[in-house]
């Protein structure tokens, strides 16, 4: 009945005083604020991440000169200068590993216009590249027409192999199949259309692509980029041995002494899933000392508008006291103040979180989660930030002098 009464009296001072009430809890609310649209973001893309940045299949890796790292790299790091991966050693790898079943040679550069006759994409496709093992080891399939193969590389022809965002921005009235595209100022034959695939995360497409033999690749942009190759590894053949015999063919090829590291890197999915899991959690971290300070700039505030409160209703509290109420009494009233406004202001915080943490995974296409953990999280928080922040002048109260109290003018 007590705790009732005091919850009843304290809603009726925060209406009382609703933009002293605001102002009060804007740290509060800030804080859980922040710290909820980090986790809910971060918990989205992580389920996300189960089911999109599997890049690469189940039973393939990649090859490349490029460190990986994994984590948030801080101030100017140093880049090792590597010697660039050149195609052949797709070739060395297919005769030398017996436990590889397939490999693709690529080859990128993005910002890419493609036209055709007064049309023209948007500059953001993707130019690759590749062989005849590219489609197997990636898991395209062409929807119409055909893929690359042994020929366009050895004869270094002029064809391509468009995804859908060139079909759509080119040719949605008419079969692409045979038509001539320009790209980078040469000619190209579309001799097939890639299935759509639809988004990856961060909504980044994987149809704004353009497949051409990497041969024909090289002779209009050189041949100073350096190759990655996609490993598909035999059914049954664990990843690790796969993997371990790749890495000893490209050291003995590369010349690289027993003892010295590599100078190429393994990609795998579970080096993507590290990444962004070290990433995440440093991400989440700094969210969450952000949020701190700004729970202990709030609870100053409610420490301090409570004193004010306190000092408001001296006499009050003299009367109440003056008619026989306990100091637990007055105590738990003006705990309870407290702990609702900062309450309040978590939840508001948290509503506000929520709803640009929707608005964010609407844009990002990922998947919008409320992670119960968070929510039962910020509601003891923010309690026991009401707790410790009213507890001072809520004590303060309960100690009045009752006649003291009365004369207070």
């Amino acid at each position: 009945m007590l705790i009732s009464e005091n919850l009843h009296i304290a809603i009726d001072q925060i209406k009382a005083g609703k933009m002293r009430s605001f102002l009060t809890t804007l740290g509060i609310t800030i804080g859980i604020g922040t710290v909820i649209f980090i986790v809910a973001i971060l918990e989205g893309y992580n389920h996300s991440i189960e089911k999109q940045l599997n890049i690469l299949g189940a039973n393939t890796f990649q090859v490349q000169r490029e460190e990986v790292f994994t984590g948030i790299q801080v101030g100017f790091r140093k880049r090792k200068e590597r010697k660039r991966l050149d195609k052949s050693l797709a070739d060395d790898i297919r005769r030398n590993c017996d436990l590889v079943q397939a490999v693709s040679a690529e080859v990128w550069k993005n910002g890419v216009t493609v036209k055709y006759k007064d049309k023209a994409t948007s500059p953001v496709m993707k130019l690759g590249g590749t062989d005849q093992y590219y489609f197997l080891v990636n898991g395209y399939f062409v929807s119409s027409g055909r893929v690359l193969t042994p020929e366009d590389v050895r004869f270094h022809r002029h064809v391509a192999v468009i995804g859908m965002d060139v079909v759509e921005k080119l040719f949605p009235f008419i079969d692409p199949l045979g038509q001539t595209v320009k790209i980078e100022g040469k000619k190209f034959e579309v001799i097939g259309v890639l299935e759509k695939m639809g988004s990856a995360t961060f909504g980044q497409s994987r149809d704004n692509r353009v497949l051409i033999p990497i041969s024909t690749f090289e002779d209009m942009l050189g041949k100073k980029r350096s190759c990655e190759f996609v490993v598909m590894v035999k059914k049954g053949v664990p990843m690790q041995a796969a993997m371990d015999q790749v890495i000893g063919l490209l050291r003995k090829e590369r010349k690289i002494p027993p003892g010295k590291e590599n100078d190429f890197s393994i990609l795998t999915n579970q080096t993507l899933t590290t990444s962004f899991n070290n990433i995440a959690g440093k991400v989440k971290l700094g969210g969450i000392l952000l949020g701190l300070i700004s729970l202990l700039v709030g609870s100053i505030g409610v420490m301090n508008i409570m004193l004010v409160t306190v000092t408001e209703r001296t006499r009050e509290i003299g009367i109440r006291k003056a008619v026989g109420a306990k100091r637990s009494v007055i105590l738990g009233q003006f705990l309870m103040e407290a702990i609702m406004l900062s309450l309040v202001g978590g939840l508001v915080g948290m509503l506000i979180g929520f709803a640009l943490a929707g608005v964010v995974a609407i844009f990002l296409k990922i998947t919008f989660i409320i992670p119960l953990w968070a929510v039962i999280s910020s509601l003891v928080v923010t309690t026991l930030v009401g707790i410790i922040a009213g507890l001072y002048p809520a004590q303060k109260a309960a100690k009045m002098d009752p006649i003291m109290a009365l004369r207070y003018e």
